[in-house]
């Protein structure tokens, strides 16, 4: 339920055969901030043979967006190992673009592959990482003797209470890490609390 995410972004290059590939490997949450670093990049490296993209949005399991493009390279032989590595990696709200230098000499489809994928390695060892969880919106319900009880077990699986109402009985609006949520409401469904997970 968690997976990493690039802290900042990086710049790598890498060679083969004298063609020399930059990556630009960083944080994205929207794909037009994306589009926008990409069209940046071109202007910086204007004369570069291409600039192929890899993007994962979201979770690297169940990505929300997840595209990937060669721009005028072989199909499939830039964009799709360069994506299919962040996913073996367990990166997420991630973009990768390298910039191809053409050095005279033709790499073929599996050299392609192989120095696409490279260049985005190599800015993965570069990057910084740290480890993204996802945060859930639970509503529970329960009696005014068990508030303080709830409170406590909330506390201790790193949620914060976001909102209470009182009428007949007390409701919290709850916030928490994903990866806490199931343990948490085992003990709440065990202390007869009603929990709303529409929210």
């Amino acid at each position: 339920m968690s997976y990493q995410i690039p802290c900042s972004p990086v710049v790598t290059e890498t060679e083969d055969r004298k063609s020399r590939f930059i990556c630009w490997l960083g944080p994205v949450t929207d794909k037009a901030a994306f589009l926008r670093q990409l069209e940046t990049i071109r202007s910086q490296y204007p004369d570069a043979s291409h600039h192929c993209t890899a993007l994962v949005i979201g979770n690297p399991d169940n990505p929300e967006v997840m595209q990937s493009d060669d721009d005028g390279e072989p199909g499939g032989s830039a964009g799709r190992p360069m994506l299919e590595l962040l996913l073996k990696q367990g990166v997420g709200n991630v973009g990768a673009i390298v910039t191809r230098y053409f050095g005279g000499t033709k790499l073929g489809v599996g050299g392609l592959m192989r120095a696409y994928r490279g260049a985005v390695g190599a800015a993965l060892q570069q990057a910084q990482l740290q480890r993204h969880v996802a945060v859930l919106q639970r509503r529970v319900c329960c009696g005014f003797a068990q508030e303080s009880r709830l409170r406590f077990l909330l506390e201790q699986h790193r949620g914060h209470c976001e909102a209470v109402e009182y009428s007949d009985r007390v409701c919290l609006n709850l916030s928490l890490p994903e990866d806490q949520w199931p343990e948490l409401k085992a003990m709440l469904v065990a202390e007869g609390c009603q929990i709303d997970e529409t929210r």
